[in-house]
C-alpha cells in the first residue's frame, strides 16, 4: 500500500511540473506570437492596424480564460456521506470513491492527478494544470474558442504582411527566402507554430460541442455513457449557465444548476427510448420532491 501511495505521489508530482511548465509554455508562445505582429508596424495598409486590436483583444480574453481554468474550482465533490434523500432511491447514489472516501455522484469521477472527486469530469488538462469538469468547462470551451481566433488573426497578420512586403521590395522571392535573418526565422517559426496548434485546437473545440450536444464527458464518451438527451440549448445552458446571452462569450462565472443525482445511461438504453429515472424520482414543480440540486448547493461549502 505505502507503495502504491509512493508511486501515485510521484506521478502527481511529476503531473503538477508538467503542467505548470506546459501552462508557461502557453503563455509564452502566445506572447510571442503577439510581440511578432510588430514586425509589420511600417506597413500602410489599415487592415493590418484593424487586425492587431483583434489580436489584442483575443490574447486578453484567451488569457484571462486560461487562468480562470488553471485557478478555479472544476467541481470537486466535498459531500463526505451519501446525501440521505438519494440513499435509497437508487443504488448508484449510494457509492463512496475509494480513493478520496467521499461520496461520488453517478457523474462524477475522482481524477488521479488532482487525488479528488470531480463532478462531470471531462479530462484532466496538462496544458491549463488543472482538471476540466461541470464549475469551469466553459472557461476552458471559451479559451480554445479565442486561441483558434488569436491563430487565424495572427496567420492573416502575417499573410497579409508578407504579400505587401514583397510587392513593395519588387524582389524575387527566392532569393529574398535565401537570405536569412532573425526576423525571417521568427515569422517562419511562428506559422509552423500555428499551422501545428490550429490542426490540435480545431479537434479539441469539436470534442467539446459535440460533448455538449450529447451530454456526455470526454471520460463517458469512452465508457458509451450519455447523460439525459435533451435540447442542445439545455445542454448549451449546463456548460455556460443561464444567463443573459452576452455572458456566455465572457470569461464570468456562469449562474448554473448543478444536478448532482444526474444518472448516466447506456447507449442502447437512450436508443430504445427508455424512461429516465429523473423523470420518476425527481419533480422540479412538486416541493416534496427529492430538490437535489438545492441540496448539494446548500451543503456544498459546508459538508468537509
Amino acid at each position: 500500500m505505502e507503495n502504491e501511495k509512493d508511486i501515485e505521489n510521484s506521478n502527481s508530482m511529476k503531473s503538477l511540473y508538467l503542467g505548470r511548465t506546459l501552462l508557461m509554455l502557453t503563455h509564452v508562445l502566445v506572447i510571442w506570437g503577439l510581440y511578432t505582429t510588430s514586425f509589420y508596424e511600417n506597413s500602410q495598409l489599415s487592415i493590418l492596424y484593424y487586425l492587431r486590436a483583434f489580436t489584442f483583444c483575443f490574447w486578453v480574453l484567451l488569457s484571462t480564460c486560461q487562468i480562470r481554468t488553471s485557478f478555479s474550482d472544476p467541481g470537486e465533490v466535498r459531500q463526505k456521506s451519501v446525501p440521505i434523500k438519494l440513499q435509497l432511491v437508487h443504488e448508484m447514489y449510494n457509492r463512496k470513491c475509494k480513493k478520496c472516501n467521499s461520496w461520488k455522484p453517478p457523474r462524477g469521477h475522482h481524477c488521479k492527478r488532482c487525488n479528488k472527486c470531480i463532478f462531470k469530469m471531462d479530462h484532466h488538462c496538462e496544458w491549463v494544470n488543472n482538471c476540466v469538469g461541470a464549475l469551469n468547462q466553459k472557461y476552458f470551451v471559451l479559451f480554445l474558442f479565442y486561441l483558434l481566433l488569436y491563430i487565424f488573426t495572427l496567420l492573416s497578420i502575417h499573410t497579409i504582411g508578407i504579400c505587401d512586403y514583397c510587392m513593395k521590395s519588387k524582389r524575387k522571392i527566392l532569393p529574398m527566402l535565401m537570405t536569412i535573418t532573425t526576423t525571417k526565422c521568427q515569422i517562419f517559426s511562428i506559422l509552423l507554430f500555428s499551422f501545428f496548434f490550429i490542426i490540435f485546437v480545431s479537434q479539441m473545440i469539436w470534442d467539446q460541442i459535440s460533448a455538449i450536444i450529447d451530454n456526455q464527458t470526454v471520460i463517458e464518451s469512452r465508457q458509451g455513457k450519455f447523460g439525459r438527451q435533451q435540447s442542445f440549448m439545455n445542454n448549451f445552458k449546463q456548460v455556460f449557465g443561464d444567463q443573459d446571452w452576452y455572458h456566455w462569450f465572457l470569461p464570468t462565472q456562469p449562474k448554473l444548476k448543478l444536478n448532482y443525482a444526474e444518472l448516466v445511461y447506456a447507449e442502447e438504453l437512450i436508443n430504445q427510448g427508455t424512461q429516465y429515472l429523473e423523470d420518476i424520482i425527481y419533480d422540479q414543480t412538486n416541493p416534496a420532491s427529492i430538490h437535489f440540486a438545492e441540496y448539494m448547493f446548500d451543503n456544498y461549502s459546508k459538508q468537509k
